[in-house]
């Protein structure tokens, strides 16, 4: 009947456990444990001696090639993990160079913005449509009356500004509203940098029922939240 390999394993196993046991009673040294004798010891050795000598060199060396075998499984499953693991290194860093890309656009472009100028001032011959075109402004004099929405402190007339004003050029998209004379919900919802449609002033309105009780009516002098 032929011996299953799990078998023949357990009594390898055995057989290396009890050839220790049985030599180092005969022997003076122990192979396991790198212990061998000179040529000169060998030789010297009564011939019973030697067998056992023998036999345990025979038996330290199935040990060995045991413990080889095993190394050998161990590393090559730990070649297949590391394989494993360099596969799904190159899919992530494949997915990783998009965004990477896409953080230094993004980077580029928050530079850029941060580089252009928060204040502007006249010069002679300009006005806020003039000044809205340019290209470090806001590259569309259409949007002019954001500028005069900034400075209404000081720009009481927005056909009317003057050489050596400085005017703030607000930038970003606000998250709250100071409310001038004659402004009502769905106007400020129309600015095109709050929402560019009237329609949106529902969103205001629910952002800022601590303060507003009826959305026809709005003061003056409020701070309304404006929700992104």
């Amino acid at each position: 009947m032929k011996k299953s390999i799990l078998g023949i394993t357990l009594l390898a196993a055995v057989s290396l456990a009890i050839v220790p046991l049985l030599v180092t009673s005969v022997l003076a040294v122990n192979v396991s444990e790198g212990d061998f004798y000179t040529e000169e010891e060998y030789q010297d050795l009564s011939g019973k001696e030697r067998e056992a000598y023998c036999a345990s060199l025979a038996g330290e060396r199935e040990r060995q090639e045991m413990l080889l075998s095993e190394a050998q499984s161990k590393l090559d499953a730990d070649k297949a993990r590391l394989e494993e693991l360099r596969a799904q290194l190159k899919k992530v860093d494949g997915e990783l160079q998009p965004m990477k890309s896409r953080v230094q656009t993004l980077e580029a472009e928050i530079a850029e913005l941060e580089a252009l100028p928060t204040e502007w001032a006249v010069k002679k011959g300009e006005s806020l449509y003039k000044i809205s075109g340019y290209t470090e402004i806001y590259s569309d004099p259409i949007k002019w009356p954001r500028i005069y929405r900034a400075n209404r402190d000081k720009i009481q007339d927005p056909w009317l500004i003057f050489p050596g004003w400085v005017l703030q050029i607000p930038r970003g998209l606000p998250t709250s509203h100071l409310v001038f004379e004659g402004e009502y919900l769905g106007k400020i919802a129309g600015y095109w940098e709050i929402y560019d449609d009237w329609r949106h002033w529902t969103k205001i309105y629910e952002a800022n029922k601590d303060k507003i009780k009826d959305p026809g009516i709005i003061w003056p002098g409020w701070e309304l939240k404006i929700p992104r």
